[in-house]
């Protein structure tokens, strides 16, 4: 039986080695992400300044950050925190859902932001300065299932925007512009 389906693989073209699974360890290895947390990879590669994109898949939903090689898929839960990556604008912005933390790119990359979050209360979760990364986009830990806004300043302009962390809720914000 194994003869036959060896066969039957080699007539389609297809060697066991395509069959070699690799693990997740290897495939952390290999992008130097082993060893880290779920939390220190996301920071790893959103605040990565290689060139997007990058030579692997990796997307983060609500709920899990999730890697692939085009072969394989590997998850790793976010836990009790929620990851908001969000990219402030002038001119430019894409449309997105769940952030692509090895494709997505801002326009204003490197640059310096006031950034203030506030749950519905009005209670301040974040505010502090912060610098978005080579891809132009900024990422900040949040407690799950709030709601509120998040206010950006740079250079005199300002933008704003409703945020949730619900199971449901967006990743990536791009509806950001500077305005004056």
């Amino acid at each position: 039986m194994k003869r036959n389906m060896l066969f039957a693989l080699l007539a389609l073209g297809i060697s066991g080695s395509a069959f070699a699974a690799q693990s997740d360890t290897d495939f952390l290895a290999a992008h130097g992400l082993a060893g880290k947390t779920t939390e220190q990879m996301v920071e790893a590669i959103d605040g990565s300044p290689q060139a997007r994109p990058l030579p692997y898949n990796a997307g983060i939903t609500s709920t899990e950050l999730k890697l692939s090689d085009g072969k394989q898929q590997f998850s790793y839960p976010l836990g009790d925190k929620f990851y908001l990556s969000f990219a402030p604008y002038l001119t430019q912005t894409h449309p997105c859902l769940n952030h692509s933390l090895s494709g997505c790119r801002g326009e204003l990359a490197n640059t310096p932001f006031d950034v203030k979050i506030t749950d519905k209360n009005g209670k301040v979760i974040v505010q502090k300065s912060m610098t978005s990364h080579a891809n132009g986009f900024v990422g900040v830990w949040l407690p799950r299932d709030i709601e509120g806004k998040i206010e950006v300043s740079y250079q005199g302009k300002t933008a704003s925007a409703p945020i949730a962390t619900y199971q449901s809720s967006q990743t990536c914000l791009t509806t950001l512009p500077l305005q004056s």
